[in-house]
């Protein structure tokens, strides 16, 4: 989860994947005297990083392709057999099923929203003085994954962008890898911050990547 601040507004990446992780990032915001964001801005829809977003109570953004997976799961129900089906059914893994259930013991506890504002491609939101570029790139890990950029602080947060699918056998597509790579080449940043992982440069992030192509 991160946090951009503006002159105007404020803005949280990602939306943590449930009300204790939103309020323990709310927390650590009011220790250092920072503003509640404005807006939640989501990198993928993966339960660990939308969750948490239904208790922000903050304008919601997502790309179309997020925001229509969030539409889908929306429909789910969150009884132990409906959402063991889902793994059966390859909607989900056994990984997350598990990790939701340890995380929500009571599962009618479970909230998911859409969002309330959509684009496609590419959304430029002025926070004042500041400004983040979000992009959508794709992925191995997700077909739907957006980074988001802050030109002013050459400051790129990716998410799990250069992460494996976990969803067909953890596993790398080299067309996919290619075009990341593509793309955050062509981005001038100096500082990039992961989901899963400690920050990182523009090179290493890179070398990353193109070992992960000599390994398919």
């Amino acid at each position: 989860m991160g946090y951009i601040k503006g002159d105007k507004f404020s803005l949280m990446i990602d939306g943590g994947n449930s009300a204790k992780h939103v309020a323990i990032y709310m927390q650590e915001l009011e220790k250092r005297q920072l503003p509640h964001p404005k807006f939640v801005a989501i990198t993928h829809w993966h339960w660990d990083h939308t969750l948490g977003i239904s208790s922000t109570n903050a304008v919601i953004i997502a790309n179309s392709l997020t925001n229509k997976q969030l539409c889908k799961m929306r429909r789910w129900k969150w009884d132990e057999e409906s959402m063991d089906k889902r793994v059966a059914a390859g909607e989900e893994i056994e990984f997350c099923n598990s990790m939701i259930k340890k995380e929500y013991p009571k599962k009618d506890k479970i909230k998911v929203i859409s969002a309330d504002m959509i684009f496609n491609n590419y959304f430029m939101l002025d926070l004042g003085g500041i400004t983040c570029e979000m992009i959508k790139i794709g992925g191995c890990h997700s077909d739907d994954s957006t980074i988001f950029y802050v030109p002013e602080e050459k400051i790129l947060f990716i998410g799990d962008a250069a992460c494996e699918d976990l969803y067909h056998g953890e596993s790398y597509d080299k067309g996919k890898i290619k075009k990341v790579i593509s793309i955050l080449s062509k981005i001038e940043f100096n500082i990039v911050i992961e989901g899963h992982n400690e920050h990182t440069d523009k090179a290493e992030l890179l070398e990353y990547l193109e070992g992960k192509l000599t390994e398919i």
